[in-house]
């Protein structure tokens, strides 16, 4: 096989290191490098105001953090005390929006890679987010046609 044919059967077989690169591609980002920063700080605080407010080791309150963040809510750790319970509230408004921003920002360099794969990118000097919506960035998407 050669040319647009060889082309399409990669782009067809998406193997471990194609989703390995473009994962590397998102971590070499410096925005996603300062999502992953904060994410995991507010990981680590969170891990520490549980571990006072609730006497949990360091590894609980760390795996609660992050199990909490993650929304997926296993139930085997649960805040009792009136101030852990409010710091949650406050944890999952900053936590989730963080966390879904970083997983975002690696799914946006992912799906980049599969389109340059599949030769649907011109090169692979492009942003991942460039263009995504043309109304957000004030430019009128009828002016394009």
């Amino acid at each position: 096989m050669s040319g647009p044919a060889k082309k399409r059967r990669r782009g067809a077989i998406h193997n471990g290191r194609d989703v390995m690169a473009g994962f590397f591609e998102a971590i070499l980002d410096p925005g996603v490098r300062i999502l992953m920063g904060l994410t995991a700080t507010v990981v680590m605080i969170a891990a520490v105001v549980y571990s006072r407010l609730e006497g949990w080791s360091a590894v609980d309150s760390l795996y609660f953090s992050a199990v909490t963040i993650a929304t997926v809510g296993y139930g085997d750790l649960v805040p009792t005390t009136a101030a852990a319970k409010l710091f949650t509230v406050l944890y999952l408004v900053v936590g989730i929006g963080l966390f879904v921003a970083l997983a975002s920002a690696v799914a946006g360099h992912l799906i980049h890679r599969a389109r340059m794969d599949l030769g649907l990118e011109p090169d692979g000097k492009q942003d991942p987010n460039e263009g995504a919506d043309p109304a957000a960035e004030g430019e009128d998407p009828a002016a394009r046609r």
